[in-house]
Order: C-alpha cells, then sequence, then structure tokens
C-alpha cells in the first residue's frame, strides 16, 4: 500500500515560529508530502499566513488583525516574548508564501479562518492565485466559505473541517466537497464510518505520530495533518534504505 500523504501542520515548527518560512523550509527538507496554512485578512484585505484572529500569542500584541493594515503586520516580530528582540520572525504574506512554495510543486492545505466570511471577492481572490498549483484544497471550520467557492463555480477542491455536533446529514449532503476532516479523536469512530459511507475520504488532524493506526489505516484515510511530520514518515519506513 502506498504511503498516506503526511501533511506539516503549521509547516514544521519544532524550534522555529509556526506558519513562518523557516517552519516551511523544514517541513519540505524532513520530507512531507504537503503544508497545512492558515490564511486570515488584514483590514486592507491582504492575506496573511497566519491562524489566530489576533497576535497576542505570537506577537504579545491584543490587536485583532481584521483592525491591522499589511503594513502594520508585516512590522510584527512574532516568536517567544525572550526570543523578540533578536530571534523573531515576520508574518508571511500568501503572495510571499506561494513564491516559495510553487517552485517546490508541495501539496497544499489552505484553511481559510473566520476573517473570510462574508469576503466573497477575497475568497475568489485567493483561490484564483493557486489556479496553476497541481495539488492543493481548501479547508475551513466556516461552512459558508466553503459553500462560497462552490457557488462561484471556481472548481477548487474543498474539504469541511467537522466537529462532534456537526449537521451532518447536510454536511454529507453537499457533495462538491472533496474530503472531511476530522480530530484523530474520532478515528475508528462510529462518524467515521458514517463519512466513508457516504462516500467522503477523510484526512485527520492532531495527530502525533505514536498512534497504532497509522501503520494500518483505515481506507477511507488519504491524509494525515501533524504537528510531527517526521515521526509519521519514520513510522511509514520512508528511510529504510
Amino acid at each position: 500500500m502506498s504511503n498516506i500523504p503526511v501533511y506539516a501542520h503549521r509547516g514544521a515548527p519544532s524550534g522555529s515560529v509556526e506558519n513562518s518560512l523557516k517552519a516551511f523550509k523544514r517541513a519540505v527538507k524532513i520530507g512531507a508530502d504537503g503544508i497545512e496554512l492558515d490564511l486570515q485578512l488584514s483590514a486592507d484585505g491582504v492575506a496573511f499566513v497566519t491562524h489566530d484572529i489576533d497576535f497576542f500569542r505570537l506577537a504579545g500584541k491584543n490587536r485583532r488583525i481584521t483592525d491591522m493594515t499589511a503594513e502594520e503586520i508585516l512590522q510584527l516580530k512574532l516568536g517567544k516574548a525572550f526570543n523578540r528582540k533578536f530571534f523573531y520572525s515576520r508574518v508571511l504574506t500568501f503572495d510571499d508564501f506561494l513564491q516559495f512554495a510553487v517552485p517546490i510543486g508541495i501539496k497544499l492545505n489552505i484553511e481559510l479562518k473566520e476573517s473570510f466570511l462574508g469576503k466573497i471577492e477575497k475568497i475568489i481572490e485567493v483561490v484564483e492565485k493557486t489556479k496553476g498549483i497541481p495539488d492543493v484544497h481548501f479547508s475551513s471550520f466556516e461552512f459558508s466559505i466553503l459553500q462560497t467557492i462552490h457557488a462561484m463555480g471556481l472548481k477548487a477542491k474543498t474539504a469541511f473541517i467537522g466537529k462532534k455536533n456537526s449537521d451532518w446529514d447536510y454536511v454529507l449532503s453537499i457533495k462538491e466537497f472533496e474530503a472531511i476532516h476530522l480530530n484523530k479523536r474520532f478515528y475508528n469512530s462510529e462518524l467515521m464510518y458514517k463519512i466513508w459511507g457516504a462516500g467522503f475520504p477523510i484526512r485527520y488532524y492532531n495527530v502525533k505520530g505514536n498512534e497504532k493506526f497509522i501503520t494500518n489505516p483505515h481506507e477511507s484515510v488519504i491524509g494525515w495533518i501533524t504537528d510531527y511530520p517526521e515521526k509519521i514518515i519514520q513510522r511509514q519506513k520512508r528511510n529504510l534504505t
């Protein structure tokens, strides 16, 4: 059986800042098949590669990205508090990320965050920028964001990130989804079999690399999304010579 693709969650941030260029470069170096990244929008409509709606955790700034201009965001210093003075990262624009990723040809899982809600033109803009990438899909917890992609006829692959209390009968009636993303705690659950029975493959996130199911995955699994891509790659025995 071929190896299940491994997506480096926010890059491979061991020793570096999540969603940073350094983290993405490390993901490529250790052999990840794909990169999972998060996009948020600035006040002036620029897409940035960052997870949180604010910068308190990464930059010590209690300001929402939706209240900041791109110029202000580009000045932020990211990292642990004692590192920011000398060893910091900057927030990547989506354009800068694409300049890095497109020539490599790596798979992309682009998660559109809450700041894209209701921003139809910006959703279209982001999707259009990925047209030349051979293997890319858009995921979101926000149902309406993915519905916008479908409604606009953009022909992009989409994946709904589900929760236990999602309206699964309705979700599974939306045949435009390419896949469903689930927390690993739902592996081998009734929900997994319901999704697979409805014809949807699954990518699991929050996978640590030590789970027993890594080496003998259910046929529904088409991806692992993990902070520890090197562990899963080793479990898949890719590095054996």
